[in-house]
């Protein structure tokens, strides 16, 4: 059936509570980029004991996909969920910025009839993976409904310059917006930005895991539990990023320990995330003594520089967020441990070293008696405990305050975050700071953020990007902690290629060969 037979649901665009945007993209550009083409990969049996039946091809990590629906992605697996099984319009090589966007579902985006007509025209014969042809109007029904459903902690503040999506036809895609906006592109390559079907998608619901995935991207999902899921490669897709492999299947599973089981026992081809810091560091000192490079069990490690962020977040329904010398005093405890002096990541264009680091600092409690606080962490990420506790014992030999440590809660009144940006671009890494600055604090970020994306001159540019960094530094409701490396293991006979990453260094199981 054609989109334009299909029935419709309401799409009533209510605004959303919070603003704010991806950053540097072809200012007032037109991006074109033929598709390429997929490819017909079929990897070898992964290797076994003599006499077992072979094993599917298995990437393992900690990480687990808590939701399939990408409007609600908020966590690092579930953004890699969606990166897989969705397309969006428009995507980019990772780690990129300024005019690296590349058109994934679109055949070419731009800014063709005004500074805040945004049009993009789809490639031709798109298709989901349950047979519905993918139209225009399935792109303004995805991107209305992650409006619509606002969901905290996604990407989908990237796009509050929207003010109405219209679709001439099948294939045209008109975003008009309420401002300028010269870096619209990079929230069109976000999460929140991924194409559902209109037709199997409710418009005002966050869809159940137990529900079949249907997106167009290169991997359909076959089968999903909490531990376990299987891609199988969509021999429909269109786009920029095919898949290498017919099937890849993602296991979750507790601990580093389970993991270093798994790669001594030969039961997974790649580790993405989970190995702790000592088994980081075990294995990469047996990569510098083998002559092949490669661990005692054949891995070896692709190291991503400077691509783990850890920050420290004030909830914004904190009641004990608005005491100044409290946020002060946190601040100030976490100074020496600092690897990371701004929320901006050093790498990222525009970074300007806005938090001290190091040195005697003695922070000042002010109040009588101890302020009770929580603070939640990701117990599936990589020495999160860890780092939870250091953080915990910094801030209680303030003599001020007692922290209980409350792992995935969502009401904490202090959250370690460990979740890349959206994009790797500027205010992508500023977002979670933009959208909740103090209320005193909020008018002037507002102002600051839309120059920002309204101008495409490189010292206003990096002028305003300086503002924004300096005032999170005076609010402290969003500390860096530490930038660090990411390393992925490949066994032998396996590999993983460059691009095989999202534009938020989200894992792209596209890239991976055997």
């Amino acid at each position: 059936m054609r989109s334009s037979d299909r029935p419709r649901r309401s799409r009533a665009l209510r605004p959303t509570r919070r603003s704010g945007r991806g950053a540097l993209a072809a200012a007032l550009a037109v991006v074109v980029l033929g598709a390429a083409g997929c490819t017909d990969a079929t990897p070898p049996p992964a290797p076994t004991t003599p006499g077992e039946t072979p094993r599917p091809f298995t990437v393992m990590s900690t990480d687990r996909v808590t939701v399939t629906d990408p409007a609600a992605a908020t966590d690092e697996a579930s953004s890699m969920f969606a990166l897989n099984a969705f397309q969006r319009l428009m995507t980019a090589p990772p780690g990129a910025s300024g005019f690296a966007l590349k058109p994934d579902a679109a055949r070419d985006c731009g800014f063709i009839e005004s500074p805040t007509v945004y049009t993009c025209t789809l490639q031709k014969g798109l298709t989901f993976a349950g047979g519905d042809p993918l139209t225009s109007s399935d792109v303004k029904f995805s991107i209305d409904r992650a409006l619509r459903l606002d969901v905290p902690g996604t990407s989908t503040s990237l796009l509050s310059a929207l003010r109405r999506i219209d679709t001439p036809d099948d294939v045209t895609v008109r975003f008009v917006l309420s401002r300028v906006d010269v870096q619209f592109g990079w929230a069109l390559a976000s999460p929140a930005a991924s194409i559902v079907d209109e037709d199997r998608y409710d418009a005002d619901e966050i869809r159940s895991t137990k529900d079949p995935a249907v997106g167009s991207g290169p991997f359909v999902v076959t089968s999903f539990d909490d531990d376990r899921i299987v891609f199988e490669r969509f021999p429909d897709y269109h786009g920029f990023t095919p898949a290498a492999m017919d099937s890849i299947t993602f296991v979750t599973v507790p601990d580093s320990a389970t993991i270093e089981d798994a790669m001594e026992k030969r039961q997974v081809d790649v580790v993405w995330r989970g190995l702790n810091a000592a088994a980081v560091t075990r294995l990469s000192q047996q990569v510098g003594a083998s002559a092949e490079k490669v661990t005692a069990n054949g891995f070896s490690e692709r190291v991503l520089g400077g691509t783990r962020v850890e920050l420290l977040q004030w909830s914004p329904d904190s009641p004990a967020r608005s005491n100044k010398a409290l946020r002060t005093a946190i601040a100030l405890a976490l100074q020496g441990d600092r690897t990371l002096d701004s929320i901006i990541p050093n790498g990222i264009t525009g970074h300007e070293s806005t938090f001290p680091q190091g040195g005697k600092v003695k922070p000042k409690v002010t109040w009588k008696n101890r302020i009770n606080l929580t603070l939640a962490y990701d117990e599936t990420a990589p020495n999160a405990r860890d780092l939870a506790d250091t953080v915990r014992n910094r801030l209680e030999d303030t003599g001020g305050l007692s922290v209980r440590l409350a792992p995935g809660r969502s009401d904490a009144d202090l959250v370690l975050v460990d979740r890349k940006a959206w994009t790797s671009t500027p205010l992508a890494w500023l977002q979670a700071y933009v959208d909740d600055p103090l209320p005193a604090a909020a008018n002037a970020v507002e102002a600051t953020r839309n120059s920002y994306v309204a101008t495409t001159d490189d010292t206003a540019s990096a002028r305003l990007l300086s503002t924004l960094q300096r005032q999170a530094a005076s609010d402290l409701v969003l500390l860096p902690i530490s930038q660090s490396d990411e390393t992925v293991w490949v066994r032998a006979g396996a590999d993983i290629n460059g691009g095989s990453y999202g534009p938020g260094w989200q894992l792209g199981l596209f890239g991976i060969t055997a």
